[in-house]
């Protein structure tokens, strides 16, 4: 799986979230954002075959070692891996905050970890939803190359996107729109 590739989509997908509706909810965000998400991924060669995108998928602690929902994956489900590993075909975990505070954001963190180490997810994504402030400068667990944060608002239908990551310990933050 190649990250930088990842991020580029998360991002295009992110400029498709035109309508102030999404905004107001989280779920109603995170519905909106993996239909834009199928939308470019329909047709490119980026994750193998079968790869699919769910929504709050329950993991149970016999299976995964967790009993976390993550709000979306991308992975490929076990029935169609060939394997019966389910650390293998994990490819982007997502988080979802609306209006995120810092505790909220550290305890996504938290939880992006867990599914880091217990699933293998090669690329954690936290999306602050009308947020105004980057919380990922607060994190401090042992993934900092897999975890990245978004932050998306809309005035006056105007999009303000801002993307931070973690490049060689050092926290990168840019604006994308």
């Amino acid at each position: 799986m190649n990250a930088e590739l990842s991020i580029k989509i998360v991002t295009e997908a992110l400029k498709n979230m035109d309508s102030p509706r999404f905004f107001k909810t989280e779920r109603g965000f995170q519905g909106r954002f993996a239909c834009a998400l199928y939308e470019i991924l329909d047709g490119r060669k980026i994750f193998p075959d079968d790869t699919i995108i769910e929504q709050e998928y329950q993991k149970k602690i016999k299976n995964h070692g967790t009993k976390l929902r993550p709000d979306l994956i991308v992975h490929m489900p076990i029935e169609s891996s060939h394997s019966t590993d389910r650390t293998e075909n994990n490819f982007v975990v997502f988080a979802f905050k609306k209006q995120a505070n810092e505790c909220k954001a550290k305890e996504d963190f938290r939880k992006l970890d867990e599914l880091f180490e217990k699933l293998k997810y090669p690329l954690g994504i936290f999306i602050n939803i009308n947020g105004s402030e980057i919380f990922l400068d607060k994190y401090s667990g042992s993934f900092k190359k897999r975890i990245h944060e978004f932050y998306i608002s809309q005035t006056d239908n105007k999009l303000n996107i801002r993307y931070t990551h973690f490049q060689k310990d050092k926290l990168v933050t840019k604006k994308i729109v």
